[in-house]
Protein backbone atom coordinates (compact mmCIF):
# COMPACT_ATOMS: atom_id res chain seq x y z
CA UNK A 1 0.00 0.00 0.00
CA UNK A 2 1.32 3.46 -0.79
CA UNK A 3 0.34 7.00 -1.62
CA UNK A 4 -0.68 7.68 -5.19
CA UNK A 5 -0.43 11.16 -6.60
CA UNK A 6 -3.61 11.41 -8.65
CA UNK A 7 -4.58 13.74 -11.45
CA UNK A 8 -8.02 15.24 -11.84
CA UNK A 9 -9.28 17.08 -14.89
CA UNK A 10 -10.78 20.53 -15.25
CA UNK A 11 -12.09 21.97 -18.49
CA UNK A 12 -10.11 24.88 -19.93
CA UNK A 13 -10.86 27.03 -22.93
CA UNK A 14 -7.89 27.62 -25.20
CA UNK A 15 -8.31 27.64 -29.00
CA UNK A 16 -10.60 24.65 -28.43
CA UNK A 17 -11.83 22.70 -25.41
CA UNK A 18 -9.06 20.58 -23.88
CA UNK A 19 -8.48 18.68 -20.67
CA UNK A 20 -5.74 19.73 -18.29
CA UNK A 21 -4.45 18.25 -15.06
CA UNK A 22 -3.91 19.19 -11.43
CA UNK A 23 -2.88 17.08 -8.47
CA UNK A 24 -5.23 15.91 -5.71
CA UNK A 25 -4.51 13.66 -2.77
CA UNK A 26 -6.29 10.39 -3.52
CA UNK A 27 -4.84 7.04 -2.59
CA UNK A 28 -4.53 3.88 -4.64
CA UNK A 29 -4.58 0.30 -3.43
CA UNK A 30 -1.61 -1.14 -5.34
CA UNK A 31 1.13 -0.55 -7.86
CA UNK A 32 -1.18 -1.99 -10.50
CA UNK A 33 -3.76 0.72 -9.66
CA UNK A 34 -1.09 3.36 -10.14
CA UNK A 35 0.00 1.88 -13.45
CA UNK A 36 -3.56 1.66 -14.78
CA UNK A 37 -4.35 5.21 -13.71
CA UNK A 38 -1.12 6.59 -15.16
CA UNK A 39 -1.83 4.80 -18.44
CA UNK A 40 -5.23 6.51 -18.56
CA UNK A 41 -3.66 9.89 -17.81
CA UNK A 42 -1.12 9.30 -20.58
CA UNK A 43 -3.96 8.50 -22.99
CA UNK A 44 -5.67 11.80 -22.15
CA UNK A 45 -2.44 13.75 -22.65
CA UNK A 46 -2.17 12.10 -26.06
CA UNK A 47 -5.83 12.96 -26.72
CA UNK A 48 -6.66 9.29 -27.07
CA UNK A 49 -9.86 9.83 -25.13
CA UNK A 50 -11.48 6.56 -26.17
CA UNK A 51 -8.63 4.56 -24.63
CA UNK A 52 -8.65 6.82 -21.57
CA UNK A 53 -12.35 6.11 -21.04
CA UNK A 54 -11.77 2.37 -21.34
CA UNK A 55 -8.98 2.47 -18.76
CA UNK A 56 -10.79 4.77 -16.36
CA UNK A 57 -13.99 2.71 -16.63
CA UNK A 58 -12.15 -0.44 -15.53
CA UNK A 59 -11.04 1.34 -12.37
CA UNK A 60 -14.31 3.21 -11.86
CA UNK A 61 -16.20 -0.09 -11.86
CA UNK A 62 -14.02 -1.13 -8.91
CA UNK A 63 -14.93 1.97 -6.89
CA UNK A 64 -11.76 3.92 -7.65
CA UNK A 65 -13.22 7.36 -7.04
CA UNK A 66 -10.58 9.41 -8.84
CA UNK A 67 -11.26 7.36 -11.98
CA UNK A 68 -15.00 7.85 -11.49
CA UNK A 69 -14.48 11.60 -11.43
CA UNK A 70 -12.40 11.53 -14.58
CA UNK A 71 -15.07 9.41 -16.27
CA UNK A 72 -17.59 12.10 -15.39
CA UNK A 73 -15.40 14.89 -16.77
CA UNK A 74 -14.76 13.10 -20.07
CA UNK A 75 -18.41 12.18 -20.54
CA UNK A 76 -19.56 15.70 -19.69
CA UNK A 77 -17.11 17.08 -22.25
CA UNK A 78 -18.00 14.49 -24.89
CA UNK A 79 -14.43 13.25 -25.19
CA UNK A 80 -14.00 9.62 -26.32
CA UNK A 81 -17.76 9.13 -26.52
CA UNK A 82 -20.61 11.48 -27.44
CA UNK A 83 -21.57 13.77 -24.57
CA UNK A 84 -23.71 11.89 -22.05
CA UNK A 85 -25.01 13.85 -19.08
CA UNK A 86 -26.77 10.85 -17.53
CA UNK A 87 -23.60 8.79 -17.28
CA UNK A 88 -21.53 11.83 -16.33
CA UNK A 89 -23.86 12.54 -13.41
CA UNK A 90 -23.80 8.89 -12.36
CA UNK A 91 -20.02 8.75 -12.16
CA UNK A 92 -19.84 12.26 -10.72
CA UNK A 93 -22.14 11.41 -7.84
CA UNK A 94 -20.24 8.21 -7.09
CA UNK A 95 -17.00 10.19 -7.06
CA UNK A 96 -18.58 12.81 -4.80
CA UNK A 97 -19.68 10.12 -2.34
CA UNK A 98 -16.15 8.72 -2.50
CA UNK A 99 -14.68 12.01 -1.29
CA UNK A 100 -13.70 13.79 -4.52
CA UNK A 101 -14.69 17.36 -3.67
CA UNK A 102 -14.51 18.63 -7.26
CA UNK A 103 -17.21 16.15 -8.25
CA UNK A 104 -19.89 18.07 -6.35
CA UNK A 105 -19.54 21.16 -8.57
CA UNK A 106 -19.43 19.01 -11.70
CA UNK A 107 -22.63 17.20 -10.68
CA UNK A 108 -24.32 20.48 -9.85
CA UNK A 109 -23.57 21.82 -13.33
CA UNK A 110 -24.96 18.69 -14.98
CA UNK A 111 -28.19 18.78 -12.97
CA UNK A 112 -29.21 22.00 -14.70
CA UNK A 113 -29.22 20.22 -18.07
CA UNK A 114 -31.42 17.25 -17.11
CA UNK A 115 -35.12 16.72 -16.45
CA UNK A 116 -36.42 15.70 -13.04
CA UNK A 117 -37.18 12.21 -14.34
CA UNK A 118 -33.65 11.88 -15.73
CA UNK A 119 -32.17 12.84 -12.39
CA UNK A 120 -34.41 10.39 -10.52
CA UNK A 121 -33.23 7.58 -12.80
CA UNK A 122 -29.58 8.40 -12.07
CA UNK A 123 -30.28 8.50 -8.34
CA UNK A 124 -31.65 4.97 -8.60
CA UNK A 125 -28.53 3.80 -10.47
CA UNK A 126 -26.24 5.26 -7.82
CA UNK A 127 -28.24 3.63 -5.04
CA UNK A 128 -28.13 0.27 -6.81
CA UNK A 129 -24.36 0.55 -7.22
CA UNK A 130 -23.87 1.17 -3.51
CA UNK A 131 -26.31 -1.56 -2.51
CA UNK A 132 -24.43 -4.03 -4.70
CA UNK A 133 -21.17 -3.11 -3.01
CA UNK A 134 -22.74 -3.63 0.40
CA UNK A 135 -24.09 -7.01 -0.67
CA UNK A 136 -20.56 -7.94 -1.74
CA UNK A 137 -19.17 -7.07 1.68
CA UNK A 138 -17.48 -3.77 0.75
CA UNK A 139 -17.13 -2.00 4.09
CA UNK A 140 -16.09 1.23 2.35
CA UNK A 141 -19.58 1.51 0.87
CA UNK A 142 -21.22 1.87 4.29
CA UNK A 143 -20.51 5.54 4.92
CA UNK A 144 -21.10 6.34 1.25
CA UNK A 145 -24.53 4.68 1.40
CA UNK A 146 -25.38 6.75 4.46
CA UNK A 147 -24.16 9.94 2.74
CA UNK A 148 -26.20 9.04 -0.35
CA UNK A 149 -29.38 9.21 1.70
CA UNK A 150 -28.51 12.68 2.93
CA UNK A 151 -26.82 14.38 -0.02
CA UNK A 152 -27.99 12.68 -3.21
CA UNK A 153 -31.65 11.88 -2.65
CA UNK A 154 -34.07 14.68 -3.50
CA UNK A 155 -35.43 14.60 0.06
CA UNK A 156 -32.91 13.53 2.74
CA UNK A 157 -33.71 10.20 4.39
CA UNK A 158 -32.32 10.74 7.88
CA UNK A 159 -33.63 7.41 9.13
CA UNK A 160 -31.75 5.26 6.65
CA UNK A 161 -28.65 7.43 6.97
CA UNK A 162 -28.80 7.00 10.75
CA UNK A 163 -29.01 3.22 10.41
CA UNK A 164 -25.87 3.03 8.28
CA UNK A 165 -23.92 5.60 10.29
CA UNK A 166 -24.77 3.50 13.37
CA UNK A 167 -23.40 0.41 11.64
CA UNK A 168 -20.28 2.34 10.64
CA UNK A 169 -19.65 3.42 14.24
CA UNK A 170 -20.15 -0.16 15.47
CA UNK A 171 -17.50 -1.30 12.97
CA UNK A 172 -14.98 1.33 14.15
CA UNK A 173 -15.01 3.20 10.84
CA UNK A 174 -13.32 6.57 11.52
CA UNK A 175 -15.17 9.88 11.71
CA UNK A 176 -18.63 8.35 11.87
CA UNK A 177 -19.64 9.06 15.48
CA UNK A 178 -20.39 12.75 14.93
CA UNK A 179 -22.29 11.98 11.74
CA UNK A 180 -24.41 9.41 13.54
CA UNK A 181 -25.12 11.76 16.43
CA UNK A 182 -25.86 14.74 14.17
CA UNK A 183 -28.27 12.62 12.14
CA UNK A 184 -29.94 11.29 15.31
CA UNK A 185 -30.80 14.86 16.26
CA UNK A 186 -32.95 15.07 13.10
CA UNK A 187 -35.01 11.97 13.97
CA UNK A 188 -38.33 11.95 15.79
CA UNK A 189 -38.07 10.18 19.15
CA UNK A 190 -40.97 7.93 18.13
CA UNK A 191 -38.81 6.48 15.33
CA UNK A 192 -35.54 6.12 17.16
CA UNK A 193 -36.01 2.71 18.80
CA UNK A 194 -37.29 1.19 15.55
CA UNK A 195 -34.31 2.51 13.60
CA UNK A 196 -31.86 1.24 16.19
CA UNK A 197 -33.46 -2.20 16.05
CA UNK A 198 -33.23 -2.20 12.26
CA UNK A 199 -29.58 -1.15 12.46
CA UNK A 200 -28.84 -4.10 14.75
CA UNK A 201 -30.65 -6.51 12.42
CA UNK A 202 -28.71 -5.27 9.39
CA UNK A 203 -25.45 -5.33 11.35
CA UNK A 204 -26.03 -9.01 12.10
CA UNK A 205 -27.25 -9.79 8.59
CA UNK A 206 -24.21 -8.37 6.79
CA UNK A 207 -21.68 -9.51 9.39
CA UNK A 208 -18.97 -7.16 8.17
CA UNK A 209 -15.48 -7.61 9.58
CA UNK A 210 -14.44 -4.87 11.98
CA UNK A 211 -12.69 -1.96 10.32
CA UNK A 212 -8.94 -2.01 10.86
CA UNK A 213 -6.73 1.03 10.63
CA UNK A 214 -4.00 0.70 8.03
CA UNK A 215 -0.31 1.04 8.67
CA UNK A 216 0.96 4.51 9.68
CA UNK A 217 1.39 6.76 6.66
CA UNK A 218 -1.22 4.94 4.59
CA UNK A 219 -4.60 6.56 4.08
CA UNK A 220 -7.89 4.85 4.79
CA UNK A 221 -10.74 5.30 2.37
CA UNK A 222 -13.55 7.63 3.37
Amino acid sequence: MHTKKTFFFTLALFISLTLCFSVVGVYGDSHSDDEAFNAAVKAVKERDYSRALTLFRQQANHAQHDAQYNMAVLLQAGKGLPRNYLDALYWGWLAQLGGIEEAEDLASDILDALTEDDVKAVRVRVGENLQSRLDNGDINAISQFANYHLSILEEPDHGTAYIWYSIAVALNIPNMTDRRDDTESEIDAKELARLQTEATELFEKYNFAQFKLKEPGVANEN
